[in-house]
């Protein structure tokens, strides 16, 4: 073997000597747990209010403050498209309050949300400077008018 590999090989098995010491120590830092947030396969299309409710699960992770989630949905149509742009306030992210359920309903910008395909991206954000988002398809169906 020549001295020039012999050096490049010890020096490899050093590094990863080194990385599987600290690795393996004891009180070895732990990266903290990043916000989390999903959207429900399933939401509501209310065409006569021309809005729709879709929900999902949020997770703060190791972030704390004021938060709030916001939506922007999508549906092609026959002849284009309709979007919309809401809230779901969750509150806040305390010690005592980490994770939990939201809901928001989205007004249409122009037309009506009808039963079917769409697609929404979901942004969780906690003040002052946490954000973490999501798109995800998801199918809306016609909420039946009561009588």
């Amino acid at each position: 073997m020549r001295p020039v590999r012999q050096t490049l090989l010890a020096a490899g098995l050093t590094t990863l000597a080194t990385a599987a010491t600290l690795g393996l120590a004891p009180g070895a830092a732990v990266a903290a747990p990043a916000p989390r947030i999903s959207v429900n396969w399933f939401g509501t299309a209310d065409a006569r209010a021309h809005t729709a409710t879709i929900g999902g699960r949020y997770a703060c992770g190791a972030e704390r403050g004021l938060a709030y989630i916001e939506v922007h949905l999508g549906q092609r149509v026959r002849r284009g498209s309709i979007t919309g742009f809401g809230f779901g306030v969750i509150g806040a992210c305390t010690d005592d309050r980490t994770a939990g359920t939201w809901t928001a309903t989205i007004p249409a910008d122009e037309g009506a949300f009808r039963g079917g395909p769409a697609t929404a991206t979901a942004r969780l954000v906690v003040e002052p400077n946490s954000l973490t988002e999501t798109t995800e398809p998801l199918r809306l169906v016609p909420r039946c008018p009561r009588r």
